[in-house]
């Protein structure tokens, strides 16, 4: 695969991080509860973090090996059937954690979907393992949601 190449889909990663980075922010500067601005900063974080480490690749292949992953990470599923809905201003904690929680396996698919398409390469590798972190998050999302919510109802 050609640099040029190459570069361009980390890139196209990278406009994804910024997408939950930027609506993270939204959310977490629109919202009303102080818990919930403590977990939306949290995310905001961890995207950064993802989208820094993207960067790091794309100026130095060797970077790939520094992505962190144990392994395969149990997906949890909790909020897969779940309905979409949007983030709003008025969003509570459930609603935050549901839509972060979607918003993760939507990331989850997407490198999984780059990983299968680049089969047999080194960047194919970066994005299992992305694939992977992502996966965390949303497992920590839906365990945060079972704790919570769930338990509460």
């Amino acid at each position: 695969m050609s640099k040029l190449k190459w570069k361009k889909i980390i890139e196209s990663a990278v406009k994804v991080e910024e997408q939950s980075i930027a609506l993270y922010k939204m959310a977490l500067e629109n919202s009303k509860y102080p818990s919930s601005k403590v977990f939306l900063k949290q995310l905001v974080d961890e995207e950064k973090g993802h989208k820094n480490k993207l960067e790091a690749i794309m100026k130095d292949e060797n970077k790939i090996s520094e992505l962190g992953s144990q392994g395969e990470v149990q997906d949890l599923k909790i909020v897969d059937m779940m309905e979409d809905t949007p983030l709003s201003p008025e969003a509570d904690y459930e609603t935050i954690l549901v839509y972060a929680a979607k918003r993760e396996k939507s990331s989850y698919d997407y490198y999984k979907t780059l990983a299968l398409g680049l089969k047999g390469t080194k960047i194919a590798e970066a994005f299992n393992k992305l694939s992977q972190e992502e996966l965390e998050h949303k497992n920590k999302l839906e365990k945060e949601y079972d704790d919570c919510v769930l338990t509460e109802n």
